[in-house]
């Protein structure tokens, strides 16, 4: 229900918003970096909330990965996919809704 809930909310923004996602590459740069340093923060001094805020992190983008894409598939942005690419921007949304579905187990399931 929690997926369900943000690929809802992450989908209607995309829709609705007139701020180009598309060209937010350095937003995609920052959090990635987030998540490494806190990855390797992680190995050394492991825990159940840094876990959790690496799993929010990992919601968090792909959360916007999903906004990104369902830009680009809308086509009414700067950056768009042709007709031809359809089915691999389906992949990647389906790709983004699955990650997003794992970060949240993977953050309710630890205790």
């Amino acid at each position: 229900i929690m997926t369900l809930g943000i690929v809802v909310a992450a989908t209607a923004y995309a829709m609705i918003t007139r701020e180009d996602f598309t060209m937010k590459w350095g937003l995609i740069w920052v959090l990635i970096m987030s998540m490494f340093m806190l990855g390797i923060f992680g190995l050394f001094w492991p825990g159940p909330f840094l876990y959790s805020l690496y799993c929010a992190l990992g919601v968090l983008l792909f959360g916007i990965y999903l906004i990104i894409d369902t830009q680009l598939i809308l086509g009414n942005k700067r950056i768009a996919f042709t007709t031809d690419e359809y089915v691999a921007a389906a992949m990647l949304l389906y790709v983004d809704i699955i990650q997003i579905f794992l970060y949240i187990l993977s953050m309710l399931g630890r205790k």
